[in-house]
């Protein structure tokens, strides 16, 4: 898969093994004490590296490269090459032959170079010599060596012409573009996924911890009634009841835990983090839920993004161009053929002479073309022997249904190719208008959530006030307590949907990977082509 990487603006760690930092110790837990602190930015950078989804679209790139080598070996050159031998011997009644029978025997070859050019032209040069021998009485040359060169041009005027020739190149060339937007789409597509895994995690542990504080409330509030009791200053039943919360509170820690656990195990299943690796039994801690940013797009500006980079819009677009191209190919393919035929041959001769031919009493001169093999090639390039050939041919198919289909079925298949680029439009829209709901209503939550956190901790602080001075009890303290920690958690479930929403935007106006710095590309001399220039 060489040429084809993640190009990272910013450095990243790849060696799964050493993640700077470690988790601060929490009072009272040991579950992520040790735990490994994961930026996103490194989560994304080791997950798109790994991940086998977009490493099989990765190798489709050079595949599909593949494939314009392929249609451009239509024009390549090709070399031919003919030897031979062959006897005829056919009966005869003519008197100039001997035996009754002619004999012919033809030893030879020939090599041509053939090429198709881009405009249909299809050219052949050839050079044929061959050995030749019979018994006729008047040949003047036994045996006699012929040569020819010649040049054959085929020009399509009609059928065949012109861009019809370069379609399936244009088209394979765009397969290429096609892949690496797949390619950009399904990065973009697992990156989404590790960033709401992500933050799936980081609302667990945030839970996790505040599970942890309510816990470590309702030890402290223990320890006060206890020595109360203990003191005579409160009754029995203010232990129990805090005993009891306590109880209740670890049940919501250990779910809280399960809850990390299998959030944890989704990342690193994402991550490809697997047995061996030296971060498979080690607990992962994400960093803290960052805060809301100040600037959302609008829906218009979000749409006109969209529009622009979505890869799999850019995929669609190139499925036009190339039913486009198939529905000019096969429009040229409707015409009949005509054919410009034209043919320029040199013709050469030597043998052995014979000194003196009888015919019918009457004695000859020596052949003039008389020489060794060699000589039939001198008399080839005098030019004495020419020949040239100028036609045209016309083909056409009665009633020509098959051409005529081909182009029907093409028109319509472009037609649904432009449907399904406006249904993908309509559903981006969509996604993006989503998107944009989740992010401004959670935003709005966050606001309401800090805010109910603020007046509960002042609820708290009240309540404490009144149960040092002896008007509340043990069970108020421990609702007040309860109704902190929900709105804390509240609050970091409200955050932690303005950041998957934010994902969502930023993947459905295809801008996830750039948002974090991640350029994916290729190098331009892998991207090239042989042959562009």
């Amino acid at each position: 898969m060489a040429g084809w990487r993640f190009r990272w603006v910013w450095s990243i760690w790849l060696g799964l093994g050493a993640w700077p930092g470690t988790a601060a110790e929490i009072s009272g837990d040991t579950f992520l004490r040790d735990a490994r602190i994961l930026s996103l930015r490194d989560a994304l950078a080791v997950g798109l590296e790994r991940n086998l989804d977009v490493q099989i679209e990765e190798l489709a790139i050079p595949a599909s490269r593949e494939g314009v080598e392929i249609e451009r070996a239509d024009f390549d050159p090709a070399l031919e090459a003919t030897l031979f031998s062959e006897e005829r011997k056919t009966p005869s009644s003519s008197s100039l032959t001997s035996g009754g029978f002619n004999i012919n025997r033809e030893t030879g070859g020939d090599v041509a170079l053939r090429k198709k050019s881009v405009t249909g032209l299809d050219s052949r040069l050839s050079l044929a010599a061959s050995k030749t021998a019979n018994n006729s009485r008047v040949d003047g040359l036994r045996p006699q060596y012929p040569s020819q060169l010649l040049l054959n041009l085929t020009q399509p005027l009609l059928r065949d012409f012109g861009a019809a020739n370069t379609a399936a190149v244009r088209i394979a060339e765009n397969a290429v573009e096609q892949s690496f937007y797949t390619y950009v789409d399904q990065a973009q597509r697992t990156a989404e996924e590790i960033e709401l895994s992500y933050f799936q995690l980081a609302e667990a542990v945030s839970t996790y911890q505040y599970r942890i504080e309510s816990k470590n409330l309702g030890l402290k509030l223990l320890e006060g009634n206890q020595a109360k009791f203990a003191a005579g200053l409160a009754p029995i039943s203010e232990v129990q009841e805090t005993q009891t919360a306590l109880a209740e509170r670890d049940l919501a820690l250990i779910a809280a835990q399960q809850v990390v656990e299998l959030a944890e195990n989704r990342l690193k299943d994402l991550l490809e983090i697997r047995e061996g690796d030296p971060l498979y039994r080690e607990p992962l801690m994400p960093e803290a839920v960052p805060e809301l940013e100040p600037h959302i797009p609008s829906l218009e500006e979000a749409l006109a993004v969209a529009l622009q980079n979505r890869p799999d819009l850019k995929t669609q677009r190139l499925v036009i161009e190339n039913w486009a191209l198939r529905l000019e190919y096969e429009k040229n393919q409707t015409l009949p053929r005509l054919d410009l035929l034209a043919t320029l041959g040199l013709n050469g001769l030597s043998g052995t002479s014979r000194s003196s031919v009888n015919v019918g009493g009457t004695v000859t001169p020596p052949n003039p073309h008389t020489g060794d093999f060699p000589d039939t090639f001198g008399h080839l390039v005098e030019g004495d022997g020419l020949e040239w050939y100028v036609g045209l041919r016309v083909t056409y198919p009665l009633g020509n249904r098959a051409a005529e289909a081909r182009f029907r079925r093409s028109n319509l298949q472009k037609t649904q190719a432009i449907y399904a680029l406006k249904n993908l439009e309509g559903r981006i829209e969509t996604e993006v208008k989503n998107a944009l709901v989740n992010v401004r209503r959670s935003m709005e939550r966050v606001r309401v959530a800090q805010e109910y956190e603020r007046l509960a901790e002042i609820s708290l602080e009240q309540e404490m006030q009144r149960f040092t001075e002896g008007t509340s009890d043990t069970f108020r303290i421990l609702d007040f307590q309860d109704d902190v920690i929900e709105a804390r958690i509240r609050k970091i479930i409200a955050m932690v949907d303005f950041h998957r929403g934010l994902a969502n935007l930023y993947r459905a106006n295809g801008m996830n990977l750039s948002r974090y710095g991640i350029e994916v590309g290729v190098d331009e001399e892998f991207l090239a082509i042989e042959g562009d220039n």
